[in-house]
């Protein structure tokens, strides 16, 4: 599999949302490393707890919405084909509606205890 793969949609062609996003987190990358050389150039301390905290949060925060934004266009793009070659809306998943002429079904009913527990309601015990 090719890298550039990863940037074509559906239709095979690039789309703007996944080039910006790997631009986006390219640019991440290296501007907080980069960011980084420079506070040690500058004669900063390097934390490496900070550092390895922050990092992966923010890359991943970056990669999170990058995938959040694909998968909704995604999702509206096969809405939209679905509504173009059937010509009505996509039915959700729910459970089919229910027959109003239908018998409810049987309710179970639990064992009775056999004795009577007692509780406290108000100073008062009840058995």
């Amino acid at each position: 599999m090719k890298i550039f793969n990863m940037l074509r949609g559906i239709s095979g062609e690039f789309e703007v949302n996944r080039v910006v996003g790997a631009l986006g987190a390219t640019a991440y990358i290296v501007c907080a490393n980069g960011f980084v050389a420079w506070m040690l150039v500058k004669g900063h301390e390097f934390d490496l707890i900070a550092y390895c905290t922050a990092f992966p949060g923010g890359l991943a925060i970056a990669v999170g919405a990058i995938a959040g934004a694909v998968a909704i266009k995604d999702r509206n793009v096969a809405t939209a084909q679905v509504v173009r070659d059937t010509g009505g809306q996509p039915t959700s998943a729910a459970a089919p509606e229910a027959d109003p002429n239908a018998e409810p079904a049987p309710v179970k009913v639990m064992n009775k205890p056999t004795e009577a527990v007692p509780t406290t309601t108000g100073g008062e015990t009840q058995a």
